[in-house]
């Protein structure tokens, strides 16, 4: 039995029992027209694009420049941007691209979240003397530290350390 969560699945899961009684020139135009969702694994859809590659005759398939060019331009932009240009010569390639092009912008967003919320992270000295982390636009806290330099610079000046003229 199959667990049927998604459309695909189901459709899937209906064609294998009952057939696919598509023409060659709809499942080419499938194919050519398929594009990946962006929050779509890039390891999901080169499932769903070899099933679809697969149900063309060997006798109708498009020589492999064109099933590579179907791929790239089905991927999502910042994936396929990298597939495009590492130039590799086979589908297999250009899809083992495509999933390591995916991990390695995961991790730099990753990354960039990471940096982000340690910047976002400023301490400041509140009154009580205890150390707290506030976020650096909260206007209140920025406001306070304002006043607290000034009365400071005030003090300063009063005590004679500093010369104005």
């Amino acid at each position: 039995m199959v667990s049927i969560r998604h459309y695909d699945t189901f459709r899937e899961v209906f064609l294998e029992k009952f057939g696919d009684d598509r023409t060659v020139a709809s499942l080419i135009n499938d194919i050519s027209n398929l594009k990946a969702n962006t929050d779509e694994k890039i390891q999901y859809f080169n499932s769903i694009f070899n099933k679809l590659l697969n149900k063309i005759p060997a006798t109708s398939k498009p020589v492999v420049d064109v099933q590579i060019e179907w791929y790239i331009s089905s991927l999502p932009s910042n994936i396929a941007i990298f597939v495009d240009r590492a130039n590799k010569v086979t589908l297999v390639e250009n899809m083992k691209e495509a999933l390591s092009a995916e991990i390695r912008i995961l991790s730099l967003e990753k990354r960039s979240q990471t940096n982000e919320t340690k910047i976002k992270k400023v301490t400041f000295k509140d009154d009580s003397k205890n150390k707290t982390s506030k976020d650096p636009f909260d206007l209140e806290g920025l406001q306070k530290v304002l006043k607290t330099m000034s009365n400071e610079m005030v003090e300063i000046k009063k005590s004679g350390r500093i010369f104005c003229s």
